[in-house]
């Protein structure tokens, strides 16, 4: 079966990603000379252990925290313990509580002490590199699956929706309608991403629609992460709320889209769509709106991070049928009203909730104006 082209659209376009690693010029200054995993991912569900092996120029003590995204420690492996010139220890995807850690990535903070001299190996304690765009190849129907392919391991941001050329500017405006992939860890290489083609209210096949687009997204992953999987009943952005201890990063700032941000401002929540003045038709699957009035809509966030993502600065767009109603607005309320077309029957109404900082939160739903005589404005005429 031939899977439907991909089209993206220009107002997803993004920055080519620099990569952070060790300078190999500098290696001699450092006491730590080297230090690497022996596998980029670990089943926790199959009790696999990883190594992290490190060398050193000289004999000293060596500290070995895991972390999460957030520089949470999760695992002390070695607290000034001495070591030779070599050292290595083993993670069995357990925190510090012997509880299997959520799928997630996680990194090194490796420090090492010796007399009158000190040094660290903390990657992910850098400024992250910028976005880099991953195209899209294809949708598959029968198998439900999207396929791309990474240039090394990072974090995955995928949207789908349309993307409508303005009929003046024909400048293309992009509609988000599902979150397929909310900035999630991804091994390098081929990836086949499992979606159902449904948006976020489960009731639309985005790939059957006009202008349909994919915008995939990714941060290379800080270097020597380890990808864990296994433990998807247990996810990570629900655990944020009750991590102990605090951040060993020394800085974080919000920088450009998605830059810097920790988990409960970076993945975008679920939007919940409430209209005020129109009754659900349980036979016909739609809101029904009596009258020329406009639509009101009542939208709020939903999910662990819809607390911190309803204080960001933001903005509000709104489509009628994938066509943007006017410019996005700054967002100073939670009632949206929308101006339905009178000439369409049922019509797609969607709402993007557009953090400045990059998440979004989306969703859509089927509105069908009736007249005063309760029949639909289209069979009125």
């Amino acid at each position: 079966m031939v899977s439907p082209r991909i089209r993206r659209a220009a107002s997803f376009a993004l920055a080519l990603f620099a990569t952070c690693s060790l300078n190999a010029a500098n290696v001699a200054a450092h006491a730590i000379r080297s230090v690497a995993v022996s596998q980029a991912s670990l089943n926790v569900a199959a009790h696999e252990v990883a190594a992290v092996s490190m060398s050193f120029a000289a004999r000293g003590a060596a500290s070995v925290v895991i972390v999460d995204r957030d520089g949470f420690p999760v695992r002390s492996l070695a607290r000034s313990q001495p070591v030779g010139t070599s050292a290595s220890f083993g993670w069995d995807g357990r925190d510090d509580r012997g509880q299997i850690v959520p799928d997630e990535a996680y990194s090194f903070r490796i420090e090492w002490r010796g007399p009158g001299r000190s040094d660290l190996y903390f990657p992910a304690d850098t400024p992250p590199p910028p976005l880099q765009r991953i195209e899209a190849l294809s949708y598959n129907r029968r198998t439900a699956t999207l396929s791309y392919v990474l240039p090394q391991p990072s974090r995955v941001h995928i949207q789908a929706g349309t993307a409508v050329p303005d009929p003046v500017t024909k400048e293309a405006h992009g509609l988000t309608m599902k979150t397929v992939v909310n900035r999630e860890p991804r091994s390098a290489g081929a990836i086949a991403e499992h979606w159902t083609g449904f948006d976020e209210s489960g009731a639309i096949f985005i790939p059957d629609l006009k202008d349909f687009i994919v915008a995939i997204a990714a941060t290379p992953l800080p270097e020597n992460s380890i990808i864990t999987f296994g433990n998807a009943g247990h996810p990570y952005v629900e655990t944020i709320a009750t991590r102990r201890g605090a951040s060993l990063f020394t800085h974080r700032t919000h920088g450009a889209h998605h830059s810097g941000l920790p988990t409960a401002d970076d993945v975008s929540p679920s939007l919940k769509m409430e209209p005020l003045n129109a009754a659900w038709s349980p036979a016909d699957h739609v809101w029904t709106l009596n009258g020329s009035s406009p639509l009101r809509v009542r939208v709020t966030a939903h999910g662990p991070t819809a607390s911190t993502f309803s204080k960001h600065p933001a903005t509000i767009e709104r489509f009628i049928d994938g066509r943007r109603l006017g410019d996005a607005e700054r967002k100073n309320g939670d009632i949206v009203e929308i101006p339905l077309d009178a000439r369409n029957d049922i019509q797609r109404i969607s709402i993007n909730w557009n953090s400045d900082w990059g998440p979004v939160a989306a969703n859509t739903i089927q509105v069908r104006r009736r007249s005063a005589s309760g029949r639909s404005e289209q069979s009125s005429r």
